[in-house]
């Protein structure tokens, strides 16, 4: 019995580091983003799900490279391109912004998505 809990284990733990991905969760982000690093740090996942996507299926690493405001701030709303690669693919990834006394919001524009082969 323990041989094959032992057998078990040992093949869990392989599954799991074929499957280990590795994010670039540097902050602030790179670029001209004007989201204050908190709001940059609560859509940091965010980006980095959808970037799942648009990567290869063996893709194990992420980063955002770039960032640009696209539509300026005008009552507290605003977007972003954030240009995130992943393994050989690179996104410009158009994020919405709005800031309001009970929280941000934040969301993905994907119809705005453009991906490149590099």
């Amino acid at each position: 019995m323990k041989k094959i809990i032992s057998l078990a284990l040992l093949f869990a733990g392989i599954a799991t580091s074929a499957y280990a991905y590795s994010y670039d969760t540097g902050l602030p982000l790179p670029g001209k983003s004007i989201a204050d690093v908190n709001l940059q740090r609560e859509t940091l996942f965010t980006a980095y799900a959808f970037a799942h996507r648009i990567a290869a299926p063996d893709c194990t690493a992420f980063s955002i490279v770039d960032t640009a405001v696209s539509k300026a701030k005008v009552d507290n709303k605003w977007q972003e391109i954030w240009t995130i690669k992943a393994c050989q693919r690179t996104a410009t990834v158009p994020m919405n912004f709005e800031v309001k006394n009970g929280g941000n919001i934040y969301g993905i524009d994907p119809m705005g998505v453009r991906v490149y082969n590099k």
